[in-house]
């Protein structure tokens, strides 16, 4: 009787961790599905505030005068994730290179992006 209260006890736990993992596991997937804009926000307000205008930020003093901001490189004609995102990784003068992840950069140009006006 023992052995068998055991084997149940074992296989409900073997159940119940089954599910905990499929159910991380998912999160995890649910995670990574695809850019997220608002990650991509934070990190240009964090990496390129010095030189782009980004989002509606007021023009500054500080911000070189031919650098594009992120709402015009959203709007060039034809502009494609793809294309920011190869700007990023292989940067132009006077752009320095920055080290992200490619999520990292998905998140950027999900954000760049999402300015484009309609």
């Amino acid at each position: 009787m023992t052995w068998r209260v055991a084997g149940m006890c074992g296989g409900i736990l073997f159940a119940a961790i089954s599910i905990v993992g499929v159910a991380l596991t998912g999160r995890t997937a649910l995670a990574q599905i695809g850019p997220n804009a608002k990650a991509g926000q934070v990190l240009a307000e964090k990496l390129c505030i010095s030189c782009h205008i980004v989002g509606g930020q007021a023009a500054r003093a500080s911000v070189p005068a031919d650098v594009p901001s992120f709402v015009a490189i959203a709007n060039k004609p034809g502009q494609t994730a793809e294309a920011i995102s190869g700007r990023i990784v292989v940067p132009h003068p006077p752009m320095p290179q920055i080290h992200l992840t490619r999520d990292e950069i998905a998140d950027l140009a999900a954000y760049i992006l999402s300015l484009r006006e309609p």
